[in-house]
């Protein structure tokens, strides 16, 4: 395990106020959704970011930072947007289907496909899930308060479960 080099994801996270773009370095190797579900520590440290707030998307430059710390309970979404392949934990395999959702989280809109089991209502889904943060594959997202903010052709979408205002089957 020693001789493993780091994770490096890149990704955008989006709080109800901020962007913030950079580089996430994860040792011993873990994706992306393992670092936001741990509970090693409530943060996030990302690295060569660019932080701008949502008031100003668009119409300012952003600022330069060589890390920033956050909080995760503060983040309302991540947009993976390349990222090491790491191999996932030993588990016990369960057979899902792709539900296509759209969901509601502070200013944003977000569709893709949640992985459920086959019996399950999007509820039970849901209430089963013990992860704060869900997954969602072929995902795009715009926000409501920002013209112009639109995230598409993503690998994932992390989800802050805590976040979700509404979700709901999306045919």
């Amino acid at each position: 395990m020693e001789d493993l080099p780091p994770a490096i994801h890149e990704i955008a996270v989006y709080t109800d106020l901020l962007e913030i773009r950079g580089e996430v370095t994860v040792w011993p190797p873990r994706r992306i959704l393992d670092v936001l579900n741990g509970t090693q520590t409530p943060y996030l440290t990302i690295e060569q970011a660019a932080v701008i707030p949502l008031s100003r998307w668009g119409k300012a430059q952003p600022t330069a930072v060589e890390s920033i710390v956050l909080n995760i309970e503060e983040i309302t979404l991540v947009w993976l947007i390349r990222e090491t392949k790491v191999e996932s934990r030993e588990f016990t395999s369960v057979h899902k289907i792709a539900q296509p959702v759209l969901a509601y989280a502070g200013p944003f809109v977000a569709r893709g496909d949640l992985h459920i089991i086959r019996e399950a209502t999007l509820l039970q889904a849901l209430d089963a899930i013990r992860e704060k943060f869900i997954a969602l594959t072929y995902p795009s997202v715009y926000c409501l308060t920002v013209p112009g903010l639109t995230l598409k052709g993503g690998i994932i979408l992390a989800l802050n479960k805590d976040r979700v205002t509404a979700i709901q089957v999306n045919p």
